[in-house]
């Protein structure tokens, strides 16, 4: 059994190892200018993953059953305070480059921005109870912060809309027979006429598709509009779903689209309020 554990506690630590390195390397390419929302997107989604992961290697690692374990949690932290300092430097880069580019930013970037100040609070946090913290955190925090602002009232607005709960696709009519001109032949001109959702055009069990990557969970695309579509069935609104699960509409849709993880026990909540289960 510490054989296997000894092995087991080594190979997290490699994995990490590898995440670290991916980083670094990602960090080191030259052609990676800091000047755009998609190389920021690709920094954060590593960052962001590597600490997800550090989290559950040492989480294992206190229950493995090997003489090692102390020494690999104290490195597997060590990795991680590296760490910590390349995504204050470097996210401190991109959003310097960012504003200094006075680029038009891509539809999506107030909520990819508005996740990093969410992170920022979880920075500020880090740094000011870190063992090498001094009196210089709060300025950088205040800094990044500022600049995130800059960026955020720069952004368009969000990428996804949510249509008035009134709202039916238009149904086209069927086109008449051709006339000698090419052009259609009809009564008149043609009539649009609503088409309603109805109940029997969902699932009788509403389950949203999703993966586990590295513990995280992520739902599938089609998401937003599955759940768009049972919101209008239903009569109730995305901030009424977001509202049983605690958290923002902004962050609801970021949930959705794939671009944020959801917690395991959330996604059982949203399950149940999509499927009229009363809490």
């Amino acid at each position: 059994m510490t054989d296997s554990h000894t092995q087991e506690g080594n190979e997290l630590v490699s994995r990490i190892e590898a995440r670290a390195m991916t980083i670094f390397q990602f960090t080191q390419n030259a052609a990676e200018k800091r000047d755009n929302v998609a190389g920021f997107r690709r920094f954060s989604t590593l960052v962001d993953d590597f600490h997800q992961a550090a989290e559950l290697a040492e989480g294992r690692l206190t229950v493995l059953k090997t003489g090692r374990r102390d020494e690999l949690r104290r490195y597997v932290t060590q990795i991680r305070g590296k760490i910590l300092k390349i995504e204050i430097d470097i996210t401190g880069s991109y959003l310097e480059g960012l504003i200094e580019a006075q680029a038009p930013l891509p539809f999506g970037s107030r909520e990819f921005f508005s996740s990093r100040l969410k992170r920022l609070g979880e920075l500020a946090k880090l740094l000011s109870d870190g063992p090498e913290a001094d009196g210089s955190t709060g300025q950088i925090v205040s800094h990044m912060r500022e600049m995130l602002q800059i960026l955020l009232n720069r952004a368009p607005e969000f990428e996804v809309f949510e249509r008035d709960s009134n709202y039916r696709p238009l149904a086209r009519s069927a086109p008449g027979p051709k006339t000698r001109g090419g052009m259609r032949g009809g009564s008149g001109p043609a009539v649009a006429r609503t088409v309603p959702v109805q109940a029997n055009d969902l699932p009788p069990v509403i389950r949203l598709e999703h993966r586990d990557d590295w513990g995280r969970v992520f739902l599938a695309k089609g998401s937003f509009e599955l759940v768009t579509k049972v919101c209008r069935v239903k009569n109730i609104s995305l901030d009424q779903i977001a509202g049983k699960l605690g958290i923002t509409r902004v962050s609801l849709t970021l949930i959705l689209n794939g671009q944020d993880p959801i917690a395991r026990n959330t996604l059982d909540v949203l399950h149940r309020a999509l499927n009229g289960v009363q809490e």
